[in-house]
């Protein structure tokens, strides 16, 4: 364990990373690959329902906003070059809210966005057999595309970027054909008179084919793989946007100049019946086949996006840590590419077409808010960045507008779904998110054991055993594994390296061999059968929140520290002081008498006092008796002249102590009078080996010298001592 503790050390010190091998056309195929999907292919049907001829409008207007954001994201890429996206954006300039209401509705966003593709690839798909294919094997052939896609995705299979490029490419190269042909079959008294469903038919078809210009962000969601990202990225997404805004435009003029509109709005494959129109039974074969590849390419290419967009959130702990790793021989986050892929086949079983492209709607338009935000916050902030041009100067808050503009369009069922998703969403940041994230941007935690792929439900029970003094460090180990020797557990060996606010974290540890010298001692130390030691090392930048932080991390039961009484420095009096306030578990301290003896206490004292602490007090003597082949007694001091009201409630703790104490050690009880209970403990102590005491006072370390009765038992005692403090209900639930 020694020797392969400091490689996996070394080993997870350096975080497995991507490879720049992406250059501009790779880039640019991304998102052309992810704006050129099926939404040409499915929804110019939906739009020409509801804005009849002018949908070639609605496209100039949508294409126009949708640009303003391609240049705002073009600008934070600048700024901002860093894998995630809009989400990384917002995080680094706006905080963890921020960046989680951008990555949430991002995230969502992406995933409806890859189930219309799929839905599109399957309507193509099934169309080729010749016959209406149930809705039910629609969605069978859709989720058999996500699972397809993922598992290449994942496995980072060789030459997928040569695969991406034929699907993208190639189904451009369909569309100019379309195109061509169409020319010579126009018919423009079709689009006439242009506004058959009124203005507000125009604008509202802008509500449904703004998912087609979704995909030019999802390149900077690549960053960390691209070339000189703060050139190529900016390039890249003015490209891939100036491509599909020529290509919808034109596909759109077409489309109603050689079909009458009102077709096109009952059709569930509209441009086949264009390509029909022109090309005869040929064309229906040839769109067919540029659906099947615009669908399966926008699917890649989002799904490829969207997993390092999860991952991204995952490596900020926004979501669960397996989300956030890269796999070490495939470099994809593996992890973060299966998971969209399970949530797309969720969402294709649940939803239609139409709800589907209006919640990415709704998604992908709240997440780019923030992204204004996150812009307006740096020219804000830095003004030596800020641009000169004045369109430039006032893009996010013409962006901010537009979009908010654009949701607006929605229907209500849209809204309310998507208030559903805000509620959610609010959910996961506040009752889980939001401390993971500050525990990350705190500190910095390795374990130091080789976990492999399993996932492990906790079933048993976890004590932090913070170690920092190798005096006690074996005295302390002794106490946590009796705790834990009948039924078993898990002893969380820790140890935090103070770290400088100026220094990163990383950094720190890559000079704490002292630390690992700690932590090979604790995990060589024999354990019972059942007993765990999980070593695990912390940078932080305050010790004690450190201690407290890890206890969170790894949703610890007990802790137990070491204390040195009065000798202790003050500031080490605060840290135990602080963790004992904020750490959502139990505590037990441990003050050592004689430290160059063996810890194997035989005579175990229990002080008998308030019943909060009880049961945790009883479990420790009989742990100890137990492993060490010992006795309890339980002890009770009564003042001289007591009542026999104090008497009967002197019993009742007896009886209630003798009724918790289930170890295999034999106990004895004694009850003293005495008008001056410290003294008689005090003296009491030098016939036992371990004293047992509990605490109800949260400030007991820092009032020492007022005199408090468990520091000066503390302090005085003939004996080792153990302080223990329950932690109460309300502060583990808030936790």
């Amino acid at each position: 364990m020694a020797n392969s503790l400091r490689d996996i050390f070394h080993k997870k010190l350096i975080p497995v990373t991507f490879e720049r091998t992406v250059g501009l056309f790779g880039a640019t195929t991304i998102g052309v690959g992810a704006l050129m999907g099926a939404g040409v292919y499915v929804l110019i049907g939906l739009a020409a329902g509801v804005a009849g001829p002018s949908v070639w409008i609605s496209y100039i207007l949508c294409g126009g906003l949708a640009f303003l954001t391609t240049l705002l994201f073009a600008e934070m890429a600048k700024l901002v070059p860093i894998s995630g996206g809009g989400y990384a954006y917002a995080y680094q300039s706006l905080g963890s809210l921020g960046g989680f209401v951008t990555g949430w509705f991002l995230a969502l966003g992406s995933i409806f966005a890859c189930s219309l593709y799929a839905i599109g690839f399957a309507e193509y798909f099934t169309a080729l057999f010749g016959y209406q294919v149930p809705a039910f094997g629609v969605k069978a052939t859709a989720g058999g595309l996500v699972l397809l896609s993922s598992y290449l995705n994942a496995k980072g299979t060789e030459g997928a970027d040569r695969i991406q490029n034929l699907l993208t490419w190639g189904n451009l190269a369909i569309l100019i054909i379309l195109l061509l042909g169409a020319a010579l079959f126009l018919q423009p008294e079709l689009a006439v008179p242009t506004f058959q469903t009124g203005y507000s038919g125009t604008f509202s078809a802008i509500g449904i084919i703004y998912i087609s210009f979704f995909g030019y962000q999802l390149i900077a969601n690549n960053a960390d793989e691209i070339r000189d990202p703060t050139v190529t990225i900016p390039k890249a997404m003015k490209l891939s946007m100036g491509i599909a805004f020529i290509f919808y435009l034109l596909v759109a003029v077409v489309s109603i100049m050689v079909v009458p509109w009102q077709e096109l709005a009952k059709s569930s494959a509209p441009l086949a019946d264009v390509a029909t129109a022109v090309f005869g039974g040929f064309g229906w074969l040839l769109i067919s086949l540029g659906g099947i590849l615009a669908a399966a390419g926008a699917l890649n290419s989002t799904l490829l996006s969207q997993g390092r967009q999860i991952y991204a959130m995952g490596r900020d702990r926004f979501v669960p840590d397996l989300l956030g790793k890269v796999h070490e021989g495939a470099k994809t986050p593996r992890a973060a590419i299966l998971a969209g892929g399970i949530l797309i086949l969720v969402f294709l079983l649940l939803f239609d077409l139409a709800f589907i492209a209006k919640a990415a709607n709704f998604c992908l338009l709240v997440s780019l808010l923030p992204v204004s935000l996150a812009l307006r916050q740096i020219y804000r902030t830095q003004p030596e960045r800020r641009p000169k041009a004045l369109w430039k100067r006032i893009l996010p808050e013409l962006t901010f507008i537009a979009n908010l503009g654009l949701l607006f369009t929605l229907d209500w069922l849209s809204l309310f779904f998507g208030l559903q998703l805000t509620l959610i969403g609010a959910g996961v940041y506040f009752f889980y998110a939001r401390k993971r994230v500050f525990r990350q941007e705190t500190g910095f935690q390795l374990t130091l054991a080789d976990e492999g792929r399993r996932i492990h439900l906790r079933s048993t029970e976890r004590i932090l055993m913070p170690v920092a003094n190798p005096n006690t460090q074996q005295s302390i180990f002794e106490l946590c594994h009796a705790l834990l020797a009948t039924k078993g557990g898990e002893i969380i060996a820790l140890h935090v390296v103070n770290t400088p606010e100026q220094v990163d974290f990383r950094t720190a540890l890559s000079e704490s061999d002292q630390s690992l010298e700690l932590l090979e001692r604790t995990a060589l130390w024999p354990t019972a059968k059942g007993v765990k030691v999980k070593p695990v090392i912390r940078a932080s930048h305050k010790l004690g929140m450190g201690i407290v932080h890890a206890a969170e991390e790894e949703n610890c039961d007990i802790t137990v520290m070491g204390y040195a009484g009065k000798s202790a420095k003050p500031a080490t009096l605060n840290l135990l002081e602080q963790v004992l306030n904020k750490a959502p578990t139990d505590f037990i301290f441990f003050r050592l008498q004689g430290s160059g003896t063996a810890f194997q206490p035989k005579r175990i004292a229990v002080s008998l006092g308030s019943r909060l602490n009880l049961n945790l007090m009883v479990r420790l003597a009989g742990a100890l008796a137990t492993q060490f082949g010992g006795t309890v007694t339980f002890l009770n001091i009564l003042p001289k002249d007591f009542t026999a009201a104090q008497q009967a409630e002197s019993g009742k703790i007896f009886i209630e102590a003798i009724q918790r104490h289930s170890a295999r050690a034999l106990y004895n009880t004694q009850v003293m009078a005495s008008d001056n209970p410290i003294d008689t403990l005090v003296e009491k102590s030098g016939e036992f080996d371990i004293l047992i005491v509990g605490t109800t006072k949260v400030g007991f370390l820092q009032r020492m010298v007022v005199g408090n009765f468990t520091t000066q038992l503390t302090e005085r005692a003939h004996c080792s001592v153990a302080i223990v403090r329950v932690k109460p209900i309300a502060r583990r639930v808030s936790i």
